[in-house]
C-alpha cells in the first residue's frame, strides 16, 4: 500500500495515499517527487525521478523482487523482510536475515552507486559476488574495461578502497561532497535500531 507520494505514478495514473500495489505494477516519481509504499516487514522509498517495477515472490525464499531502471531507491527490511533489487543485471539483496536499510542508485547503464546504511548486503552479478559491510558506500563499476581497471591500480587513492572482479569493481567513496541522497530516515527506521546518517553518494563530476 502506498503510505505516502508525491509527485508519483503508478503506471499513468497519479499515485495517492492509500493506493494498493500489484505485482507488474509500475511506479514513477517526477523532478522533486517521492514514493513510499509499505509490504509486510518491507518499506519501500522510490526517491526524485525514479522508475521502478515490481515483481514476484515466486521465488523458494519468498523475496519480493523489483526492477530498478532509474534514479535512487531505498529499502528497510525487518528481520523477516526479503527482498532482491534487480538493477543494470546486477542483484542486491540482505546478505543475512536481518535488519537491513540500504540506498541504492542507478547513475547509468554501467554504474551504480550503493550504501549499507544498516545491515550488510549481498551484490551480485554475472556468475561473480561480493558482500558489501554494514556502513559502507560504493561506487560499482559494471563490466569495466582494462583501461579503467589499469587506471584504478595505478592511483595510490583506489589502492586500499578498490575491490577488483572480472566484471566489476567496487570503489569505496564513504562521505563524499555531492547530491545527497534524501530519505525520510526516522519513517523507515526501526524505533529500537536508529542507523547511522546517510552519507552523501556523489554524483559523477
Amino acid at each position: 500500500m502506498v503510505t505516502h507520494a508525491e509527485h508519483a505514478h503508478v503506471g499513468e495514473a497519479v499515485a495517492t495515499t492509500g493506493s494498493t500495489i500489484y505485482e507488474g505494477d509500475r511506479l514513477s516519481t517526477d523532478e522533486g517527487g517521492i514514493l513510499r509504499i509499505k509490504f509486510p516487514a518491507l518499506t519501500l522509498q522510490l526517491n526524485a525521478q525514479t522508475t521502478l517495477t515490481i515483481g514476484n515472490r515466486e521465488s523458494p525464499e519468498g523475496n519480493l523482487e523489483v526492477q530498478l531502471a532509474s534514479g535512487t531507491l531505498v529499502f528497510s527490511a525487518a528481520l523477516t523482510g526479503n527482498i532482491v533489487v534487480a538493477a543494470n543485471d546486477a542483484f542486491i539483496r540482505p546478505a543475512a536475515s536481518a535488519a537491513t536499510m540500504a540506498h541504492i542508485r542507478v547513475v547509468n547503464l554501467k554504474e551504480l552507486r550503493i550504501y549499507a546504511q544498516r545491515g550488510a548486503l549481498e551484490f551480485s552479478y554475472h556468475g561473480e559476488s561480493e558482500v558489501i559491510p554494514e556502513g559502507a558506500a560504493y561506487r560499482v563499476l559494471l563490466d569495466p574495461s582494462e583501461k579503467e581497471a589499469a587506471v584504478l591500480e595505478s592511483e595510490p587513492a583506489y589502492k586500499k578502497t578498490a575491490d577488483m572482479h572480472y566484471k566489476f569493481l567496487f570503489i569505496g567513496i564513504g562521505i563524499a561532497a555531492g547530491v545527497a541522497v534524501p530519505v525520510l530516515i526516522h519513517d523507515l527506521e526501526s524505533p529500537d535500531k536508529p542507523g547511522p546518517a546517510s552519507p552523501q553518494l556523489a554524483k559523477k563530476p
